[in-house]
């Protein structure tokens, strides 16, 4: 959603036919470039993982064997070269950050950070996923951008906000890329909150009896996007969850009971 909308304010993200095409199941489109796609897969490949496989906290990104596809990266970035302000979007960002870095110096990057409860439900619709893994891979994938990506080189945002005041929360986000936030109105129009359908609280993270620690991190993530780092951030590395079969008490119970108070709701509310 939100790389739509940084498009819609002039964010450039290269060519519509290099972007991945929309799906029956995303009318509305990924915006995600397929050539840093495939770089990010090759790159997980590599190292012997994939994106619901992270590597290695620790792995070496600047080793020798990266070389060739540290050159598919350059030739990729210089098709950016007349571009002002650009930018590329895909999930695997957040496990292949420290490439990136080395890639292009001075990187700037904008987290979106979005319920863990919500994140875990999405990928047990589309992938068929257990909640105790979506939990996990949520917190991994969160963990290695904060570690990666320090205070002065990331805005760290909220799914929520966007619904909310998605102009101010656009500005915010221009600025610190650095464009012209001239063309705000523009992204902030796209905003549909009719077409958000699932929403949860930290409550609702307490009540499922999810980790003490990831819900401290998720709150430290919150209280970034109000421009506050908290030491939760710091040292992200320590206490990483493993992607092993584990069990989440009561969650996989709770969250299809939550959904189904949910949705009849949102029948309620379309039809007053």
């Amino acid at each position: 959603m939100l790389t739509r909308l940084l498009h819609a304010c002039g964010l450039y993200l290269g060519p519509e036919s290099a972007l991945m095409p929309a799906q029956s199941d995303n009318p509305e489109g990924f915006w995600e470039h397929l050539g840093f796609v495939a770089v990010n897969d090759e790159l997980l490949n590599e190292l012997g993982g994939a994106w619901d496989l992270p590597p290695e906290a620790d792995e070496n990104f600047s080793g020798p064997r990266l070389d060739p596809l540290r050159m598919k990266a350059r030739l990729l970035i210089e098709a950016f070269d007349s571009a002002g302000v650009w930018g590329w979007k895909d999930p695997r960002n957040s496990l292949t950050l420290p490439f990136w870095h080395d890639v292009l110096p001075g990187l700037k990057t904008v987290i979106i950070v979005r319920n863990p409860l919500e994140v875990a439900h999405s990928m047990r619709e589309r992938n068929g996923t257990s909640y105790s893994f979506g939990l996990r891979l949520w917190e991994i994938y969160n963990r290695r951008l904060i570690d990666t990506a320090n205070a002065r080189q990331r805005l760290v945002t909220h799914y929520d906000l966007f619904f909310e005041d998605p102009e101010t929360e656009l500005q915010r986000i221009a600025h610190f890329i650095g464009f012209s936030d001239a063309k705000v109105a523009n992204g902030a129009a796209l905003i549909k909150k009719q077409k958000r359908h699932t929403r949860f609280s930290i409550d609702d993270l307490v009540d499922a009896r999810v980790s003490n620690e990831l819900i401290q991190f998720y709150r430290a993530l919150v209280s970034e996007t109000k421009g506050k780092t908290e030491k939760t951030l710091q040292g992200a590395k320590q206490g990483e969850p493993d992607l092993l079969p584990g069990t989440v008490s009561r969650l996989n119970a709770f969250v299809p009971e939550r959904i189904a108070h949910i949705q009849p709701a949102q029948e309620r509310s379309r039809r007053t």
